[in-house]
């Protein structure tokens, strides 16, 4: 082991080094050694706060194990040893110096305030443009006058009162906590345009109240910052009261389903059952794999041409196996790809093209993107099988309705001592079938399309099994983050030909938003995030139902790309390269509070791209910066014929009136409530309803955002 890169940065105390500490692990033979654990240890400095963002790594295909160091708060050495988890003796040492931080507060004035209050911080290092100001976990309202070394910010309504803090972030650098004085206040909050706020269900009738601006509209989302293991309906009631009395309340309506066919039910369904196979035997493959493999040289891969037996899953009840004869047609750096022998599968030209792309693009932008897979069997290569058992899983008479099996990594394949484990990495594929002799008919063209989207779906499920459970010995990922990082997946395989294909480049026509080779990726984001636009009060971010239905893994992919393109994507390998999982994983990784996050998403989902204004109209936090939501779905309209060209439905709240419906964790409702210009304030609440105040565990809140003119 050597260092590669990384070693005696100097940085600012507080912040994260520029460069991540890369060591390299090279075999006897002198060449790299891949799916070799690494761990990295802070041995001077982690009294004083600093830590790694990661503990442990796994060797990539060229031998690079990475991590990233955040220095703590004072100025000083620290110090990383990087060790082999399967060797006593074997390591490499990096050394950083912590300067003095590049962002300080100096003082508060004042250093206690209430919600409304401008709130001066002297200091330094706070950069040329606009700094983040965080009182209390929440965003504050930055005034124009910033200067390096002053600015100042408005105090958010309805924090905790008593104790808090006061954070200035700018670029990647932030300050350490200022402490501050919080004080109750039951004043009139006035908001400017695209001006936001989320405040807890519990605190906002007795401390928010806006101010009387004739003519101001306000966009509000009700909200269940949470997550439950299976669907809890909670009944709940949002009112905006003014004197004068109340409104007779009216119920939300609930949402029809977008009618999309969902002929991709019966691959959900056994994913599921997948992931659930992977929890129960989570505890047998650590066992078996304890320590690693050994950094011995690779395997030499068998020649192309050479025969294998394969076990391979006939029935999605996991119950049923056949034995598969398979022969070897392609040898990748990454990859190799067996066919069944039982029948004609591509032709040599045809199946090279196919597997040379999975090899050096798909495989490639998949693991740069979450992480490593095992490689338990040491060859340093996934294996391909396609074979038409995988096709007969599937009943032709399905097929058009709820779709087929199209393929998988099996769990199974990683234990050692099962007897159907084929003992080695495997993704099994359907294959070409014009006739439907196994089942449904799939043409060469269908196949080829199909298998590259599922093939970086399915392996990032792989690599997150490996990070969580193999690696680092934890639980294996929620449903709903699981399946939104596969489809994000899915999204980089988008990404990577949007990006070799710029405008007007391999589209068949000048309408078209993506190439041709994009579209097997991105396309289903579109449809399923339609789906779930349509129905946001049902249909959950992070709590699946069953199988997760086509509307919920739109919620997934939505809240992924939005958390994406406010943290860069670089966040989607924290979270996989994780032990933690769900929110909690979500709130380690970006380093804020679901709450937070949760309520900014939600209003993003409707700011984005308002018609008539500039796309940057909206700030960075309340849009989406590498898609144009209402773009996308006013194409997905016109693809599937759909006649509203965005879905999510926004329900007028008028003032002295309130809506009332259920919905579980995980879900929001969209209304906007405009002023008349009566005179007075209005005042929110957000309670159950028979006005009761909603439980803590349903993350209750409720998201604000005053509308431009």
């Amino acid at each position: 082991m050597r260092v590669a890169s990384g070693d005696n940065q100097v940085a600012a105390a507080g912040s994260t080094l520029a460069l991540p500490l890369v060591v390299v692990i090279e075999n006897g033979a002198g060449a790299p050694a891949k799916g070799v654990r690494v761990r990295f240890t802070v041995t001077r400095g982690a009294g004083r706060g600093s830590y790694l963002e990661d503990a442990v790594s796994v060797t990539r295909p060229d031998g690079t194990a990475i991590t990233r160091l955040v220095l703590g708060g004072d100025a000083d050495t620290t110090r990383v040893r990087a060790t082999l988890a399967a060797f006593d003796g074997v390591e490499a040492e990096f050394s950083a110096v912590g300067t003095a931080a590049a962002v300080v507060i100096a003082s508060l004035s004042p250093a206690d305030f209430k919600a409304g209050d401008t709130i001066t911080i002297a200091g330094s290092g706070f950069g040329s443009s606009l700094p983040t100001v965080r009182v209390g976990g929440q965003a504050a309202v930055v005034l124009p006058d910033a200067s390096a070394s002053r600015v100042r910010a408005i105090a958010p309504p309805c924090l905790v009162p008593g104790a808090t803090t006061v954070r200035v972030q700018t670029g990647g650098a932030s300050s350490s906590d200022a402490a501050a004085t919080y004080r109750a206040t039951r004043a009139a909050v006035t908001l400017a345009p695209f001006e936001t706020v989320t405040i807890p269900a519990t605190q906002l009738s007795d401390c928010l109240s806006l101010a009387g601006s004739p003519g101001a509209s306000y966009l509000l989302t009700a909200q269940f910052a949470a997550g439950t293991e299976a669907p809890v309906p909670v009944d709940w009631r949002l009112a905006a009261e003014r004197s004068g009395g109340m409104l007779a309340s009216i119920d939300a309506p609930r949402s029809d389903r977008a009618r999309v066919r969902d002929r991709t039910a019966v691959q959900r369904a056994w994913e599921a059952k997948l992931r659930a196979l992977e929890r129960t035997i989570s505890s047998q493959v650590i066992a078996e794999h304890r320590g690693g493999r050994p950094s011995a040289a690779l395997r030499e891969p068998p020649s192309v041409g050479s025969l294998r037996g394969f076990s391979v899953v006939a029935s999605t009840d996991g119950s049923n196996f056949k034995p598969v004869t398979a022969r070897l047609r392609y040898v990748g750096d990454h990859i190799l790809v067996y066919t069944d022998t039982s029948t004609a599968i591509f032709t040599d030209t045809r199946l090279k093209d196919l597997a040379r792309l999975m090899d050096r693009d798909l495989y490639a932008a998949t693991v740069n993107a979450f992480g490593s897979e095992p490689d338990i069997d040491g060859d340093g290569r996934l294996t391909v099988l396609l074979s038409p058992v995988v096709n007969a899983m599937s009943k032709a008479s399905e097929c058009v309705q709820r779709g087929f099996v199209t393929g998988f990594f099996y769990g199974i394949d990683l234990l050692e001592r099962e007897p159907n484990s084929n003992r080695a990495e495997i993704f099994y594929a359907f294959v070409p079938d014009s006739a439907g002799r196994w089942s449904c008919p799939h043409t060469e063209a269908e196949v080829i399309r199909t298998l590259q989207p599922t093939f970086m779906h399915e392996l990032q499920h792989l690599i997150s099994f490996n990070q969580h459970v193999l690696t680092r010995g934890g639980a294996i990922e929620l449903p709903w983050l699981n399946e939104g990082l596969s489809h994000i997946a899915e999204e980089v395989g988008s990404k990577l030909f949007e990006t070799r294909y710029p405008a007007p480049f391999g589209r068949g026509t000048t309408e078209q938003l993506f190439p041709d080779s994009a579209a097997p990726f991105i396309a289903p984001q579109m449809l399923n995030a339609y789906a779930y636009l349509y129905s946001t009060l049902e249909h959950s971010v992070t709590t699946y139902v069953g199988t997760g239905s086509l509307e919920e893994r739109g919620a997934s992919w939505l809240f992924m790309r939005w958390l994406g393109d406010q943290k860069g994507d670089a966040i989607f390998r924290r979270l996989v390269e994780s032990p933690f999982t769900g929110i909690d994983n979500v709130e380690r990784a970006s380093g804020e509070t679901f709450g937070a996050l949760f309520g900014d998403f939600s209003i993003a989902l409707f700011a984005d791209s308002l018609p008539g204004l500039s796309r940057t109209a909206a700030p960075k936090r309340q849009r989406f910066m590498t898609r144009n939501v209402r773009q996308l779905m006013a194409r997905e309209a016109v693809i599937s014929g759909f006649t509203q060209p965005f879905p999510l439905r926004t329900y007028q709240l008028g003032a002295g009136g309130s809506l009332r419906s259920t919905m579980p964790a995980g879900t929001m409702m969209h209304a906007i409530v405009s002023d008349s210009g009566r005179g007075g304030s209005l005042r929110l609440s957000f309670t159950s309803q028979g006005l009761a105040p909603l439980a803590p565990w349903t993350g209750a809140q409720v998201g604000i955002m005053r509308l431009p003119p």
